[in-house]
């Protein structure tokens, strides 16, 4: 866990080099969940996989193709300009299910800062959309169009999502650098999909032999308000002050009934 956060924390350490380390604790620490998000993150996420909330991003449809009187590039479409039937299936919203090398290629292979990507599909929706144009109008390329500041957004959130990770697995277990199963899963169904914390029972051994189990959320209900009363009062000079209160009350009481002192 050590050497992941130090990775995750420096810029200049490739990102793949982090998740790379996190494969192999998930290993170490035999959590399917966390080896499979970051198999995922670096190799891609495929069709029957569930993709995280971050690799959904806005992006804009745009469209290439001329008129009678000119060429058009990069010109954004609405989405209710498209048929009824493909307006549920593309929206003005695009996933990234690339590795993370592949998305820090789109970046270096962006067009001033702007990435296009289309699908196969889209090919098709060209073909029927140039039939029901009017003469003289056609489209010849269909694609969404998102700034490369974006994807470079979604790194990030991996970055961040490498270090949150670690800290949740260190606030259930903090004495060791390979977490337990239990651990490790539930730092990724907090960080990566958004669950609730559970309580998890850490057994430690203590100097006399004997074992303590502890949770990672501990609660106050049940135990013994503290006390308001200073410590140093509280222990044997507490019997000396109560007593000599005591003495003095009855010598004060003595003398203002005239009675004989002690």
């Amino acid at each position: 866990m050590s050497q992941i956060e130090a990775e995750a924390l420096d810029s200049s350490v490739p990102i793949a080099d982090a998740l790379r380390k996190c494969v192999a604790l998930g290993g170490r620490s035999r959590s399917a969940e966390l080896r499979e998000w970051a198999r995922r993150e670096l190799e891609g996420y495929g069709p029957d996989d569930e993709l995280p909330a971050y690799r959904r991003v806005n992006a804009i449809i745009a469209i290439d193709g001329s008129t009678m009187n000119a060429v058009i590039k990069q010109q954004r479409i609405a989405r209710s300009s498209l048929p009824d039937f493909a307006q549920e299936g593309i929206k003005e919203e695009v996933e990234l299910p690339q590795g993370v090398a592949e998305l820090e290629h789109l970046i270096l292979s962006s067009d001033n800062g702007a990435i296009k990507i289309t699908l196969p599909a889209m090919g098709d929706l060209v073909a029927y959309m140039n039939n029901e144009a009017p003469y003289g109008q056609s489209i010849s390329a269909m694609y969404w169009v998102l700034a490369s500041s974006t994807v470079v957004g979604v790194l990030d959130r991996t970055r961040t999502n490498l270090v949150a990770l670690v800290a949740e697995m260190r606030a259930v277990e903090p004495n060791t650098d390979v977490p337990s199963a239990e651990a490790a899963s539930q730092a990724v169904s907090v960080v990566i999909n958004g669950g609730k914390r559970n309580k998890i029972s850490v057994t430690t051994a203590q100097a006399s032999g004997v074992t303590a189990t502890a949770d990672a959320e501990s609660s106050s209900e049940g135990l013994p308000e503290p006390s308001r009363v200073p410590a140093w009062i509280r222990g044997p000079w507490g019997v000396l002050v109560g007593v000599g209160s005591i003495v003095s009350g009855a010598a004060g009481l003595a003398a203002w009934q005239g009675w004989p002192p002690f």
